[in-house]
C-alpha cells in the first residue's frame, strides 16, 4: 500500500506541476499578446488619420485647381469686364445704365391666401357661445 500511496502522491505532484506549468505558459502568452495590442491600435489609429488627411489634401487640391482656373480666367480682359459688370455694377464710358427693381418679385411669388383663423381653445369657444346668448 505504501508504494501505491507514494505513486499516487507522485502523480498528484506531477499533475499539479503540469497545471502550474500550463498556467505559467498561458500567462506568458497573454503578456506577449497584450504587448502587441497597443502597437496594433496605434497603427489602426494612424491609418485612419492618414485617410482623413488624404481626403483633406484631395479637397484642398480641388480647391487649388479651381482657384488656378479662376486666376487664369482673370488674366483675360473679357472676364475682368464680365466680373466688373456683374459684381461691381461698372459700365463702359458712354453706356447708359438702367436699374430694374423688383422684376422677379411680382411674378415669382404666388398670391398669398388669406390666413386661416387660429383655432380657439375650449374656454374661448365656451365664452364666445355664452356671449352670443346674452341680449
Amino acid at each position: 500500500m505504501t508504494a501505491r500511496a507514494a505513486t499516487t502522491r507522485r502523480f498528484a505532484f506531477v499533475t499539479r506541476r503540469r497545471g502550474l506549468w500550463r498556467l505559467g505558459m498561458l500567462a506568458v502568452i497573454l503578456i506577449i499578446a497584450a504587448g502587441y495590442i497597443s502597437p496594433v491600435m496605434a497603427i489602426y489609429s494612424r491609418s485612419n488619420d492618414i485617410k482623413q488627411e488624404q481626403a483633406e489634401a484631395s479637397r484642398l487640391q480641388q480647391k487649388h485647381d479651381s482657384l488656378q482656373v479662376e486666376r487664369d480666367r482673370l488674366q483675360t480682359n473679357s472676364y475682368v469686364e464680365e466680373v466688373a459688370r456683374r459684381d461691381l455694377g461698372l459700365i463702359r464710358p458712354g453706356e447708359q445704365p438702367y436699374v430694374v427693381r423688383d422684376l422677379g418679385a411680382a411674378s415669382s411669388t404666388p398670391a398669398k391666401a388669406p390666413a386661416a383663423p387660429a383655432p380657439k381653445s375650449l374656454l374661448g369657444r365656451v365664452l364666445d357661445d355664452l356671449k352670443s346668448l346674452l341680449p
